[in-house]
């Protein structure tokens, strides 16, 4: 007959230390597995393997302090909504686009100034490009954008880029 030992009883901290041990290898057996899950997944959208870009068809991006607020596609039309944030009004702004549609705009904002081709600093402008018929069609377009700033009269030139997916491709 064995004699019960201190601390081997049914309420004794020992087994408490089995069942912390079952949850721990449960966490070593399968927890590799859900990361895995978790990366291959990243990977797979990462790459764009899974077409997540049809749940964000619209992808423009342009430089530091000058950001794209939206964009929209037309049958003709590529409209485009930027905001001037690098501190400073700027003038003299060009906009022209390669890839799919060529095509050059300036800006249609108005300011206080009366002046059409100037945008002050933390405001916002739409530029909007012609194209041929642009229905249904992939757009990858290569923006260069050029203006001088108003108060020092430097000249700069900046490329951006404006991806177009049409849902359900």
């Amino acid at each position: 007959m064995r004699a019960n030992r201190p601390g081997s009883g049914p309420g004794s901290r020992r087994s408490f230390g089995r069942k912390g041990q079952a949850a721990t290898e449960y966490l070593y057996t399968y927890g590799w597995i859900f990361l895995t899950v978790i990366v291959v997944g990243g990977v797979l959208i990462y790459f764009n393997v899974t077409k997540a870009r049809t749940i964000i068809p619209v992808d423009c991006s342009l430089f530091a302090g000058l950001e794209c607020l939206d964009s929209s596609v037309d049958e003709t039309l590529l409209s485009i909504e930027i905001v001037n944030g690098l501190g400073f009004a700027i003038g003299n702004i060009t906009m022209n686009i390669t890839g799919t549609c060529n095509s050059s705009a300036n800006t249609s904002d108005i300011n206080p100034y009366g002046n059409i081709n100037v945008m002050l600093a933390n405001k916002q402008a739409r530029f909007t490009f012609e194209c041929q018929n642009l229905t249904n069609m992939k757009i990858a377009e290569r923006i260069q954008i050029g203006y001088i700033n108003v108060e020092s009269g430097q000249p700069h030139s900046k490329v951006g880029k404006l991806e177009y997916l049409p849902v359900g491709q």
